[in-house]
Parts: C-alpha cells; structure tokens; sequence
C-alpha cells in the first residue's frame, strides 16, 4: 500500500497502513455480541478516539452517531447489545467500525452473508457510497451474480493466484463461472 508491503502484517499495523476488513463472520469475529451497537462501532477506532490513551467521549459519539446516520443503521438505542439488531443492521455495523478509522482500502468479505435483499441492497449502496468517495473497495463474495453487479473491475483467483481479470459490463455470468472453475483459455 502506497509502495509498502502489507504482507504478514499483525492487525494493527494493517490498521496504522490504512486497511480496513469486513470478516465473512460478523457474529464471531466482527462483532463482540454482548457489547453495544455503540461500543462494536468504536473498537477499530479506539486509537483515533482516544489520543494519549483518554478517550474523548465527544468525539466518541459523533463518530457512533455519524455511522450510524449514514449508513441508516436502525437501532432504537446505541447502548443496548448490538445481538439485538437483525442480520443486516450488524453487518452496518461492522463496517460503520471499521470505517471510523479512515481507513484507505477496505476489505468487504462476504458483506452481505446472512441478510434480508433490502439490507443486501443498503449494503451495496454503502460500498459503492464509499467507493465514490474514494476508498478502494475489495469485494469479496461466492455469489458470483453479486460480483458481477458491484465490481468495476474483477480478479479471478484461484490457488493465491490471479488467473484473469474481467470487465463486469462485458462478461456473462456463465464466463464468470467458467473462468473460476478453469481458468483463461488458451
């Protein structure tokens, strides 16, 4: 990233480089379920909120009300256990965390695994909101027909390797589906 190699990079220091991730598992790994919509919008972004270890709580809530605006979570109090969202609105949350860092580039991994079309829809606005706005988005995703309609530009990969690369607009499904299972043809 900006001609440093992120390879074997803890958390924090992909954090510090100005990566963002969306794990495929929100429930597990992205949310701490028995926290609160408010707090699980503010742990990647300890660090900006709390300068010199204090955390400023001013700039703590304008960073969960801001998320929470504009990326339309509905969520009838910040304080209460973010378990009590649907499948959707975590996932919001997850990447409203992540975004309260700033972050340059942004792993989406499955962002939209386990939630209703219309949550599915508002998290792809999201992205492509972002993506405007100039974040690099990497969207990640089995659902091959959700690929071809977010992407701007796809990266086949298989075994670590990127075997092809393909214009959204110009590639069917079906070519899609035959690149991942066998490659370019020759």
């Amino acid at each position: 990233l900006n001609g440093r190699a992120v390879t074997h990079a803890t958390p924090t220091q992909m954090k510090q480089a100005g990566l963002g991730y969306t794990p495929e598992n929100r429930k597990e790994v992205g949310l701490v379920q028995v926290l609160s919509t408010h707090d699980n919008l503010c742990m990647a972004s300890l660090a900006r909120i709390a300068p010199f270890g204090v955390i400023t709580r001013s700039r703590e809530q304008r960073a969960v009300d801001r998320q929470i605006s504009d990326l339309a979570i509905k969520v009838s109090e910040p304080m209460l256990p973010v378990s009590s969202l649907s499948g959707g609105n975590q996932q919001k949350v997850v990447i409203g965390n992540w975004l309260n860092t700033e972050p340059k580039v942004m792993f989406f991994d499955e962002p939209s695994r386990g939630v209703d079309v219309q949550a599915k829809r508002q998290i792809f606005d999201i992205i492509w909101d972002q993506a405007e706005r100039g974040l690099a988005a990497i969207f990640v995703s089995t659902e091959l027909e959700e690929v071809l309609e977010v992407a701007d530009r796809i990266l086949v990969m298989r075994q670590g390797r990127i075997v092809a690369e393909v214009d959204p607009t110009t590639t069917t499904l079906a070519e899609l589906y035959r690149l991942c299972m066998e490659g370019p043809t020759q």
